[in-house]
């Protein structure tokens, strides 16, 4: 099991960019951007992020430039070692979420997405 303390997130220099306005567009201090996930069978996930503004005593806090990322301590082993990117393309735009440990689960994307790891909460 994960040290619920230590997760690494990797996030895009283009998805760090597009957090920070959207952060910074909130006008509030103490937003941050929430991560999460559940666990949905062997090998999958389900995965979402959203804006946040209040901290819970068991979050893990990361700390990146302009902004900082909150995952609880349920989704820390599931978060662990995943990747967030922005996609703009044809079919629209938002962040998407990969962890080579979990698949996205077929039911549907995170937060509302589409599946496939999209994320509903486009900029």
């Amino acid at each position: 099991m994960l040290d619920t303390k230590t997760v690494v997130l990797n996030i895009s220099d283009e998805a760090q960019e597009k957090l920070r306005e959207t952060i910074s567009a909130k006008g509030d201090p103490n937003m941050a951007v929430r991560v999460f996930a559940q666990g949905a069978g062997p090998g999958l996930a389900r995965y979402g992020m959203a804006l946040d503004a209040e901290m819970l005593a068991d979050d893990v806090v990361l700390e990146f430039a302009g902004f900082k990322v909150l995952v609880d301590r349920e989704s820390a082993e599931i978060v662990h070692d995943s990747e967030i990117d922005f996609a703009d393309g044809l079919m629209g735009a938002g962040f998407t979420l990969q962890n080579p440990h979990y698949q996205q689960a077929p039911s549907g994307g995170c937060c509302g997405g589409s599946g496939g790891g999209g994320c509903g909460c486009s900029h």
